[in-house]
This record gives C-alpha cells, structure tokens and sequence, in this order.
C-alpha cells in the first residue's frame, strides 16, 4: 500500500497477489466442490426427503384418520339401525307374545264358563230329580190346606199336566 498525498490511503493491485490469490481460490473452490458440496447436497437432499417424507406421512395419516372416522360413521349409522330393527322386532315379538296370552286366557275363560254351565246344569238337573217327590208332596199339602180337603193323585195330576200345559 502506498500512502497518497494527503490522508487518503489508495489501494493498488499488485499483479502477483492477484494471481496467488486466484489460484488459492481456485484450489479451494476444487476442494470444497469435490469434498464438501457432495456432503452438503447429501445432507440437504436428506433433510428434504426427511421433511418430504414427513409432510406425506403426515398427509397419509390424515387420510387414514378421515377414512377411520367416515368407516366409524357408518358403523355407528349401521348398529343404529339395527338397534332400531332389534327394538322394532323385540315391540313386534311382545305384541304377538301379549296376543297369544290374550287369546289363551279368552280360551281357558270361555272352557271354565261352559265347564261351569256343564256342572251347573247338570246339579239343576240333580237337584230337579231329588226334590221332585219333595215338591209333589209339599204342593199337594199345600193345596190340600188352601182348599180344606186332601188332594188325591189323580186330582193332582191333572192340575199339574195343565199347569203345564199352560205353560208350554
């Protein structure tokens, strides 16, 4: 460097450091490109595939999620609705199940009705046949104390035949 007249330093080129520098340079630049750059761009292109790798990973998962969330949607719409057929079914089953009780119950009401009517009409009929002798003889003593006289068999007769004939 060479000072200038007043304060100002003014810088000169010297031709061979120039040309020392340009070939430092150059060495470096053939060093660096042919060991460090291949590393480098190793590196880099790690990192992005990682980040790619990533960010497409991150995008499958969110698809994965999305499909799991539509497929449980229509699992959950599905037990539903075969809830819905099941309760349906379980409302369709106790009605039939509370309609064949019904009609049982009618059944067995009606047999026990015309078993008792069978029983019924049958001890009338018993009873009928018992006291038949019974009332014959009590209406006998009782007409026979309504008219102050006995009432023989004949008499007695032909007052029920028409009795009954009346009746008839």
């Amino acid at each position: 460097m060479v000072l200038a007249s007043g304060s100002y330093f003014v810088l000169t080129a010297i031709p061979h450091e120039i040309v020392v520098g340009l070939v430092v340079f150059a060495v470096l630049y053939l060093v660096l490109s042919r060991a460090m750059l291949p590393k480098l761009d190793a590196v880099y292109a790690e990192r992005h595939d990682r980040i790619d790798g990533t960010l497409e990973r991150a995008e499958q998962a969110r698809a994965e999620a999305q499909r799991a969330d539509q497929e449980y949607r229509v699992r959950i719409s599905q037990a539903r609705e075969e809830a819905a057929r099941i309760r349906d079914a379980a409302r369709e089953e106790g009605r039939r199940h509370s309609e064949e009780v019904l009609a049982e119950a009618r059944e067995e009401a009606a047999r026990i009705v015309a078993q008792g009517r069978g029983e019924l009409d049958e001890e009338r009929s018993r009873l009928r046949t018992d006291l038949q002798p019974d009332i014959a003889r009590l209406s006998r003593q009782l007409a026979g104390r309504i008219l102050g006289r006995e009432v023989g068999d004949q008499e007695y007769g032909e007052t029920v035949d028409s009795y009954l004939a009346q009746r008839a």
